[in-house]
């Protein structure tokens, strides 16, 4: 194994994850976009982005599992290059004819299919690429987190670009070749996998599933975690995917859209590097009640609707407070759980964060329809200070 390979596995690990992030911003902005166009239902909109999420409840617990048996690369790998293939669909139903919403929602949902196999999948390689660069893990996390979340901030803004000069067709063939990019970049990276014990036995892997199961039920304080961290992706879900789009579309406004969630990840990026040093000055209770109630207090003003100026800069100290999050989440996984276990426990956990936001989705989509964005707007972020409120003071997160 080439001992210079194995130093650039950490940067062939982040070029795959900014492609991913970017390729991931621009779906996120242009999607909803077209929809909206094509239809003018926001409740259209919401019923989409519900079904775009069902997937990622029923195969990221499966790409867990195959994460753990067949290898990190190899699933990531893959992931990208079909969602590249399903990202060219929409180019080509464009070039053939209009789309209309079914076929948008066909493609849409098959996209999200493969997205979380490699989002997992680049998780769980962290401490692998890391090792092979002498990185601490924390740092590692810190950066990949940040990386990510650079390529979210790039895509909306890219996204944007895209469709007010060169329409939806360009967004979505500059997003494929960025899937191709990442799947190569991880492909060539040359590190040592960490496999369950038990891959190459007899073991059913429905058995295996399980045992994943029993990992996280029994850690209450990891299992508290994550069912928080399910019901506040079931509240702001919505809020990007629908009612931000609502307001910006109904303005024609899609580079304010884009403005606004760039914000959001330019704090995340910043968030996001500054783990290690928070990490290692406050525990890591303290850290998540700081990430929760400091950016549901930045989101609140938002359900004013000021301007776009207001409302990016909202976005800005939003995404600045959340942005220790995910690397502290990789963290606490990292250092509770068997490296050989990870990736099905990071499964299970997608799955759970994919399962609560279709709903959010599909009541905020009706809601918007029947009592108007600001009243809906409202009930949504009072229930999110709701949530908020309660997860800071469960005693359990304290064995963090």
């Amino acid at each position: 194994m080439s001992e210079v390979l194995q130093r650039s596995a950490f940067a062939r690990l982040q070029i795959a994850n900014l492609s991913s992030g970017i390729s991931n911003g621009v779906v996120m902005i242009t999607v909803p976009w077209l929809v909206l166009e094509r239809t003018g239902s926001p409740a259209r909109a919401g019923l989409l982005a519900a079904l775009v999420s069902l997937p990622g409840i029923f195969v990221s617990p499966v790409v867990g599992g195959l994460i753990d048996r067949v290898g990190r690369r190899a699933v990531s790998a893959l992931s990208d290059l079909l969602s590249c293939l399903s990202v060219l669909l929409f180019v080509v139903g464009e070039l053939v004819t209009e789309l209309n919403y079914l076929f948008i929602a066909i493609f849409a949902v098959l996209g999200a299919v493969f997205d979380p196999a490699g989002y997992t999948a680049r998780k769980a390689l962290i401490p692998n690429a890391a090792a092979s660069a002498g990185m601490n893990v924390e740092k590692a996390n810190g950066r990949h987190e940040g990386f990510f979340a650079v390529g979210w901030m790039i895509g909306p803004a890219a996204g944007a670009w895209c469709i007010e000069f060169g329409g939806p067709t360009l967004a979505f063939a500059a997003t494929s070749a960025l899937f191709l990019v990442a799947a190569f970049a991880v492909r060539s990276m040359r590190i040592r996998e960490l496999r369950s014990e038990h891959h190459e036995t007899a073991e059913p892997f429905w058995r295996a599933l399980q045992g994943g199961f029993a990992i996280l039920r029994s850690d209450k304080a990891l299992l508290t975690f994550t069912l928080g961290l399910t019901v506040m992706s079931g509240l702001y879900m919505p809020i990007d995917t629908v009612i931000w789009p609502t307001h910006f579309e109904s303005l024609d406004n899609a580079v304010g859209l884009g403005v606004v969630m760039s914000a959001v990840a330019l704090g995340v990026v910043i968030g996001a590097f500054a783990y290690g040093r928070l990490a290692a000055r406050i525990r890591t209770s303290v850290l998540l009640r700081l990430v929760v109630l400091l950016s549901t207090t930045a989101l609140l003003p938002m359900g004013f609707l000021p301007g776009t100026s207001i409302f990016a800069l909202l976005a800005l100290i939003t995404g600045l407070a959340w942005g220790p999050f995910n690397p502290l989440w990789n963290t606490v996984v990292q250092k509770r759980i068997d490296p050989a276990l990870q990736g099905r426990i990071y499964g299970l956990q997608m799955s759970l964060v994919y399962a609560a936001p279709p709903i959010g989705q599909l009541l905020v989509g009706w809601g918007i329809e029947a009592f108007g964005l600001r009243a809906t707007f409202s009930l949504v972020l009072g229930l999110f200070a709701l949530t908020a409120a309660t997860i800071v003071s469960l005693r359990s997160l304290n064995d963090l």
